[in-house]
């Protein structure tokens, strides 16, 4: 009987939570309400409460919850593997919102950068994505590079190129993170995007810009000046050459 009255309980509540969303929306809730609400489909015979404020307690955030690890999750007294695997694996259902075919079209820097910010703004390594885009500004795949090295990924020209190549891409976007640093651009940065913004130019493509991000913010290049214009391949020698020198002069004044 005392079991029975406590399973009441429980439904009164989660019917209760239920009708919060109906009527204001998810965003309406606490953070641990709605890892409630998202643990009700996972854990369905127990009252998913306290697992949840367990969970905050934790982790510390929603975010971060849904940051960490199946393993480190699963650890948390009353979560099953299965709602661990899930909640480890919103972030990525999110991005995967963000690209989705009512989303192929990048409509501007700014919607570049959110997909970015969500797929690897939180990131602890560093991460560079290439995304490849049509002559009409559609997504058509986004490449991802990871290194091992926490602080450190290579911006490799020939790789990068390859990527786009292969994606048959018109328009490209390059991406990386700066973990828990600043978003201001390397020297090595700025070099190294306008080499590949060169190497791309020779195969038809063009760089559009290459974008910093953290979880929250970012910083483009192409906004900031730091982007120079690439040379002509199809121009005359006399052309080729003057362009040369002016494309090697403007990089070296971004370095000043």
């Amino acid at each position: 009987m005392a079991a029975q009255k406590k399973t009441s309980l429980h439904e009164g509540h989660r019917e209760r939570l239920r009708n919060k969303i109906k009527r204001y929306g998810l965003e309406a809730l606490e953070e641990h309400e709605q890892l409630e609400y998202v643990l009700y489909a996972f854990i369905p015979r127990k009252d998913t409460n306290p697992i949840a404020h367990a969970l905050i307690d934790t982790f510390g955030s929603l975010r971060s919850v849904l940051d960490a690890s199946p393993k480190d999750l699963a650890a948390v007294k009353g979560m099953t593997e299965n709602a661990a695997l899930f909640l480890s694996q919103i972030p990525a259902l999110y991005t995967s919102y963000l690209n989705s075919d009512k989303q192929k079209e990048v409509k501007n820097i700014r919607d570049a950068a959110e997909r970015f910010m969500a797929r690897i703004g939180a990131k602890n390594r560093e991460h560079l994505l290439v995304m490849c885009l049509d002559e009409r500004g559609y997504h058509i795949k986004t490449v991802e590079f990871t290194s091992d090295k926490r602080n450190v990924i290579k911006l490799d020209r020939d790789k990068i190129v390859a990527a786009c190549v292969h994606c048959d891409a018109k328009i490209v976007l390059l991406a990386h993170n700066h973990p828990g640093g600043s978003l201001t651009p390397s020297e090595d940065d700025i070099n190294a995007t306008n080499r590949i913004a060169q190497a791309l130019q020779m195969v038809g493509i063009r760089l559009a810009d290459h974008i910093i991000v953290s979880d929250r913010e970012y910083y483009s290049l192409a906004a900031h000046g730091c982007m120079v214009e690439p040379v002509d391949m199809d121009r005359s020698f006399e052309q080729f050459a003057e362009d040369l020198i002016r494309w090697r002069r403007q990089i070296a004044d971004l370095r000043d």
